[in-house]
């Protein structure tokens, strides 16, 4: 499947300023400038004086006025060039012979008959260019003109003098005009310069920029000066007889901006290739100049992807002469290598020459070859834009319309688009392993005929994961290495999807595995090159046995790993007791109805983290059955949870309970009011202390052997708020279902957000290679810090068994009773015990 790369054709002018931007456009090597030279800037001129003081009674002084700014001078206009050239680009010989002016009058450069007047210059260049790309870039601007001085501000008149012995005050002086400000320069013209040789080749080693100068700005304006103020007139020495005020001065005058410069013309450029005699052929306002507007890209195999370690080819390069001359012979058309694309350096198309618009197509066949990748994609398909540009030279030199890039997607025709196999195993069960993949091609893959190649996958699993052989429409091989290898043996047709199966086993005696997570991986194969792989893998997680009883269910979540699960099995070996694990990861919520735990156990550790696993997950009827099945029932809770997050195991919600029938009734006909003035409900406060009150006076009257809250429904009979009364509406009653009895079987024990045992002190060291069947001599290595997880979590253990049975742990001759227990400052105080509490609504 071919690629066409077509783009539109630059449109190029070639007046003088059109060329001269170009050219100072591109890379230079040396620079030659025969530029007019530009007008200088004045200055500001100065201000105007102040005027003088007045005698008594007369008036002030007139300022003066403001200098006027000086003009600024003008740009000098380029000298004109006539420019020969010789040599190669090893040794690039140019004559320059400059002229103020030249012999004839002219239009535009047309009219120019290159006859210089009286030559000002005649110098010599000889530059070694080979290992270089610039270019000589001879400058033949006009000079810029001058801006303008600023005028000075106009002088302030002086105030008039205060009148004596009833004499009137005098004029205040009239303030100085502003001086105006200078004419700007006027810009300098460009020069006109012809460039001559017998190789045209040669043209691409030079550039001209002829722009005129810039033209000075007009100096701004100076300010007019203030008028003086009048003087005060006296009171005379007789009675009546007293002088005027004298009249403030007038302010000067602005003066005028100065005037921009005038602008100048661009010169002139000219090619002109010459006899050897000097004789002009051929001229241009610009030289030749090569675009390439499209090609067309081949894949190797037509199956329209462009492949890692793939060769594709590129012909039918379209190009076209849109300069301002004919085009010599030489040039070198090319798509040079990339990071990640290589070409030979000779794999090359020689341009001939060619004259002003015609357009060419190269039917050379450039042969590109894709990298190969240093490493396989892991877990996702390989996917990378690459890009190939072409280009033309002349003398090494580019030619910038020539540069058209493509982006290539580079890729594999087959992928694998998902894996699906275990989260979980447990001990000898199976699961299957399925991969879904992909033709993007637009060829067929596979066992077929015409086959653009054959794929493969590699099933690769931990020694504890054994592939069984297949069986049904999945067949695949399982050979001497262990690994299953599936060929495909059907057509995978053009933009089809596929999935296949293989069918693996966790391995009866992996229990020394439990809470670690065992790989498999997936390698595709194409044509017998490894092009992706799929990494993957599960946590092995022990399986409930519903019908065995232990002396613990510990309810795990998906961050417990394998050293956390070993510190519990070493306290747990302590105690010298049994146990089972309940994962939430893959049993799910505590009342899974296809499995009871009831009566399976005396004590559950439950893991909280928040939001793993939480008290939410356990029915509260379920709970209460298990603390009521047995006196050695017991829970225990390490975690962050908050304290009113245990209701849940204290009080059965969906039972509503009452102490009598009289509360009963009473609950479900009226409200409960509180007598008050005014209009007004109850805040939330006001309801925590009337629910306390309430609370503590059932409690004394069973003699603190229950819990209970009090619930208050805001909802009914809000109709009856009265002047007197304050409502609190219907009042619900809960009586905890567990009482005093089993305050050492219920215990939280709170931690930071880390839950873990392996998150604080042990007291030991764990190898996670650990076999849980093997028993060690001995597992306290270092003293046990009581405000450590591990620390809190054995001492809710001792609470729960007992003051008799836990004396007897530690003062036996066991593990227990050598220990050394330590105390460090605790970071949240250790608590533990039946909470007691109330609850309002």
């Amino acid at each position: 499947m071919s690629i066409i790369t077509e783009v539109e054709l630059q449109n190029f002018s070639f007046d003088a300023d059109s060329v001269s931007y170009r050219a100072s456009q591109k890379p230079v090597d040396q620079t030659i400038s025969i530029n007019g030279q530009s007008g200088s800037n004045e200055y500001v001129d100065s201000n105007g004086l102040a005027g003088y003081c007045g005698f008594s009674g007369s008036n002030g002084g007139n300022g003066c006025n403001g200098s006027g700014g000086s003009n600024g001078y003008s740009g000098a206009d380029s000298q004109n060039a006539l420019i020969l050239l010789n040599g190669t680009v090893e040794d690039f010989i140019m004559q320059v012979k400059t002229s103020n002016r030249l012999n004839n009058s002219y239009k535009n450069s047309g009219d120019i008959s290159w006859h210089l007047g009286r030559p000002f210059n005649n110098l010599n260049y000889d530059f070694k260019l080979a290992r270089s790309n610039g270019i000589i870039l001879m400058k033949a601007n006009g000079g810029n003109g001058g801006n303008g001085g600023d005028g000075g501000n106009g002088g302030d008149g002086y105030h008039g003098i205060d009148g004596s012995s009833g004499a009137d005050g005098g004029c205040g002086g009239r303030g100085g005009n502003g001086g105006c400000g200078g004419h700007g320069g006027n810009a300098g013209a460009g020069g006109h310069v012809q460039v001559q040789s017998t190789d045209p080749r040669l043209f691409m080693l030079i550039e001209i920029d002829c722009r005129a100068g810039k033209k000075g700005q007009g100096g701004s304006s100076g300010a007019g000066g203030s008028g003086g103020k009048g003087g005060r007139g006296s009171y005379g020495e007789t009675d009546g007889t007293f002088g005027r005020d004298g009249p403030g001065g007038c302010a000067g005058n602005r003066g005028n901006n100065g005037r921009d410069g005038l602008a100048a013309n661009s010169g002139s450029i000219q090619y002109a290739v010459v006899d050897i005699d000097g004789n002009i052929s051929k001229t241009g306002p610009d030289k030749y100049h090569v675009s390439v507007y499209g090609y067309t890209i081949n894949d190797e195999n037509n199956d329209g992807i462009y492949e890692p370690n793939s060769s594709f080819s590129i012909t039918n390069v379209e190009w076209i002469n849109n300069g301002g001359m004919n085009l010599p012979s030489g040039s070198i058309l090319s798509f040079p290598s990339t990071e990640y694309i290589t070409t030979d350096i000779n794999d090359i198309s020689i341009l001939q020459d060619n004259s002003i618009n015609q357009a060419v197509v190269d039917s050379h066949q450039f042969q590109c070859h894709l990298n190969d990748l240093d490493s396989v994609s892991i877990n996702e398909p390989y996917i990378k834009r690459v890009n190939i540009t072409s280009e033309v030279k002349l003398l090494n030199r580019l030619f910038t319309g020539s540069k058209v890039s493509t982006t290539l997607t580079c890729q594999y025709p087959i992928r694998i688009t998902k894996t699906e196999g275990p989260i979980y195993l447990g001990p000898g069960e199976r699961s299957s392993v399925i991969i879904n993949f992909k033709n993007i091609s637009t060829r067929s893959y596979g066992e077929c005929l015409n086959s653009a190649g054959s794929i493969e996958f590699k099933l690769s699993t931990h020694s504890s994961i054994k592939i069984l052989p297949a069986n049904g429409q999945y067949i695949y091989e399982i050979k001497s290495d262990g690994l299953g290898y599936y060929k495909i043996n059907e057509e995978i047709s053009p933009q089809s999807t596929k999935r296949i199966k293989f069918e693996i086993k966790l391995d009866e005696n992996s229990s020394y595995h439990y809470f670690k997570h065992l790989f498999w991986d997936i390698d595709l194969l194409l044509r017998n090159k490894l092009i992706e792989k799929r990494q993957n893998k599960f946590r092995v997680v022990p399986i409930f046995q519903p019908n065995i009883h232990t002396d613990v269910l510990l309810v795990t979540n998906s961050k417990v790993g394998r050293i956390e699960y070993l510190a519990y099995q070493n306290l747990f070996q302590l105690f010298k007791y049994s146990s089972q694990t309940w994962d939430i990861e893959r049993y799910g919520v505590f009342h899974n109805p296809e499995i009871n735990w009831l009566n399976t156990t005396d004590l559950i550790i439950f893991i909280y983290l928040n939001p793993e696993s939480t008290f939410n997950i356990i029915q509260s009827q379920l709970f209460l059955q298990h603390m009521k099945s047995s006196e050695k029932s017991g829970f225990i809770s390490i975690g962050s949870s908050l304290s009113n997050e245990f209701d849940f195991a204290l009080f059965d919600y969906n039972n509503l309970q009452f102490l009598n029938i009289k509360d009963q009734m009473k609950s479900e006909s009226t409200n409960y009011l509180w007598n008050a003035f005014g209009f007004t409900q109850p805040n939330q406060q006001e309801l925590i202390d009337k629910a306390n009150e309430c609370r503590i006076n059932y409690e004394k009257q069973n003699d603190q052997q229950y819990l209970y809250q009090v619930v208050f429904d805001n909802t009914a009979n809000t109709a009856s708020t009265s002047c007197m009364k304050v409502v609190y509406g219907a009042k619900y009653i809960y009586t905890s279902t567990l009482d005093a009895q089993v305050g050492n079987r219920l215990i939280m024990i709170p931690t930071n957000n880390n839950s873990l045992l392996t998150s604080s002190n042990l007291p030991y060291t764990i190898q996670a290679e650990l076999n849980t069947n093997q028993q060690r001599s001995r597992i306290i290595e270092n003293d046990i810090d009581l405000n450590s997880h591990f620390g809190r979590l054995l001492c809710a253990i001792l609470f729960y068994q007992g003051f008799e049975k836990s004396y007897r742990i530690l003062s036996e001759q066991g593990e227990l009773s050598t220990c050394i227990f330590s105390i460090t400052p605790p970071r949240r105080p250790l608590s533990g015990g039946l909470r007691a509490g109330h609850k309002s609504g």
